[in-house]
């Protein structure tokens, strides 16, 4: 099965923030910044409340409501801003090319304009599916990013990853609810 398609800026920003939102050290860091920092704050406003500052206290426990609900808005538009500067710096060079990749039992074959690949399919880790794409992970932590609006048969596509990820006992992970949160 042969697929072609063009492979567009958001489509690289969308699979960075895909995989930081699978990185346990990302979770554990957005995490940490926005319950750590509430909790202090709440710390604040006990002492201050213990210690008869009742306009203390209450200044304490705003900014740490505040913290907590305004924080994670402001830090999902810190890491697309940092990743859209990030692709453009590295990848700018790519967006809006044409990519070729043909799927056949026992390797990949990728064409673009200046380049052509060919990949074994033991090299694939494993595959997600959300909304808007699939990505074929493969060892050693690249992966294929495969646009589902860029692609006309992709009910076939579909079919065809499953039958690998059964062929090569792999995980096809279909997140239809992923967002970037």
């Amino acid at each position: 099965m042969t697929i072609n398609y063009k492979i567009e800026e958001n489509d690289f920003l969308t699979h960075q923030l895909f995989l930081a939102s699978k990185s346990d050290r990302v979770r554990k860091k957005r995490f940490r910044n926005k319950v750590v920092v509430t909790i202090i704050y709440l710390f604040m406003g006990l002492v201050s409340f213990i210690s008869g500052n009742i306009d203390s206290a209450k200044g304490s426990v705003i900014i740490a409501l505040l913290w907590f609900f305004l924080y994670p808005l402001w830090e999902k538009r810190h890491y697309i801003r940092h990743y859209k500067s990030f692709l453009r710096e590295n990848y700018e060079e790519r967006f809006g090319k044409k990519v070729s990749i043909e799927f056949i039992n026992d390797f990949i074959l990728i064409k673009d304009n200046a380049s052509e690949g060919k990949l074994l399919t033991t090299e694939v880790q494993e595959i997600h599916e959300i909304p808007s794409a699939i990505y074929i992970r493969l060892k050693g932590g690249q992966s294929i990013i495969l646009p589902k609006q860029e692609i006309d048969e992709i009910e076939n596509l579909k079919d065809r990853l499953n039958e690998l990820a059964s062929f090569l006992k792999i995980e096809y992970n279909l997140d239809e609810k992923w967002e970037w949160k």
